[in-house]
Order: C-alpha cells, then structure tokens, then sequence
C-alpha cells in the first residue's frame, strides 16, 4: 500500500520551478507593460490610417505617452519618491496618473494642431487621457491594474480596426494578468476590473467617434 502512494516532491524540484515561474511572469509584466506596448500599438493604428504624416505621429505618439511619463517615473524612482519602476505602492501613482494625463492631452493637441498629424492617433491619445483619469480616481481608494487595462484597451482598438483576425491577442491580455498575479502586483480582481475598464471605455469612447 505504502509503495502506491504518491510521494511529495522534493524542496530541489518546487524551489526551481518556482523561480522559473516568477522570472517567466516578470518577464511577461515587463514585455507588455505600456510603455512597451505603446510603440506597436501606435504604428499598427498609423499603418491602418495609410497617412502620409503617419511618421510624425507615431514619434510624437511615442514620446507623450512612454517615453515622457516613464522619465518622470524613472527620476522619481532614483530620486527616492517612487519605490520601483513601477510604482508598486499605491498612494504613490497620483502624480505619475497626472503627468500621463497631461502629456497625453499635450500631445493630442500638438498632433492635431501643430503638427497636423493623423486625426486617429490624436484621438487615441484622448482616449488614453480619459481612461487616466477613470484609473485614477479608481486608484484613490483600490489598486486597479494599468497593466491589464492598457493592453486591454489596445487590443479592442486594434480589434475595432482589423476585425476578428485581431482577437487572438487577447491572450495577450490573460498573460499580463496571470503575470501581474503572480508577482503579487494585483489581486486576480483588480486585473480583471481594469482589463473592464480598458475593453468598455475603449470600445465606447471610439464607438462616439464613429470608428
């Protein structure tokens, strides 16, 4: 009897495969975080326009939304006012929700009337700026997940504009949510409220645009 019975596994096979599934989900989180996913997310949406000053946006594009927040983000993190990269503890992303704010109305307004870039993108850049402010005010009281709802929102809008081919990449979504969970982030509810957020705002807000 004693031989049939299933032995426990041993501390040298958990440890590693643990390891291994917190290196794999930090990799993931990392991966597709937004400031990330932001560039091929921006030159998808230019692609699809076919417009001629699709450069110019995308850079512009880029810059508001990644590489601005994130140095702000990064100087706050050498400085000492942030705790890491990505600002693990709640009471300390009001001011990088700001910032995002601002620099994604900024360049909204700069796409659509200094650079008269693609009108597409300088909505998405509104698009981004109002879901700010929704994660926001979420985030005064609960740590809803910018992860999931940025992926999120960029799959439905590249969903809106391909179709149905784009679906598979919502797996892309379940990944960076596993992921998020897994190194303790987010609660498997936060993950789920914000890629809500991302997929309804997202599909509402480019819906009143007609797209």
């Amino acid at each position: 009897m004693l031989e049939n019975m299933a032995l426990p596994e041993s501390n040298e096979e958990v440890i590693p495969a643990k390891l291994f599934r917190v290196q794999f989900a930090r990799f993931i989180s990392t991966a597709l975080s937004p400031a990330v996913v932001v560039l091929p997310f921006v030159i998808l949406v230019a692609l699809y326009t076919k417009d001629p000053n699709a450069l110019i946006s995308v850079l512009l594009a880029f810059f508001f939304l990644s590489v601005g927040p994130m140095g702000y983000i990064f100087y706050g993190v050498k400085t000492g006012k942030f705790t890491d990269a990505d600002v693990s503890v709640r009471t300390q992303r009001t001011g990088p929700f700001i910032v995002a704010i601002a620099s994604s109305l900024i360049g909204s307004l700069i796409l659509e009337y200094v650079a008269h870039g693609t009108h597409l993108i300088a909505i998405i850049l509104q698009l981004i700026a109002f879901c700010g402010i929704i994660m926001m005010i979420v985030t005064c009281w609960w740590k809803i997940s910018m992860h999931a709802s940025a992926i999120a929102a960029a799959v439905t809008t590249l969903t809106m504009l391909y179709g149905k081919i784009v679906l598979p990449a919502f797996l892309l979504l379940v990944a960076v949510s596993w992921s998020r969970v897994v190194l303790h982030r987010h609660t498997k509810a936060q993950v789920i409220a914000g890629s809500l957020v991302g997929i309804v705002l997202t599909f509402t807000l480019l819906k009143l645009q007609g797209i």
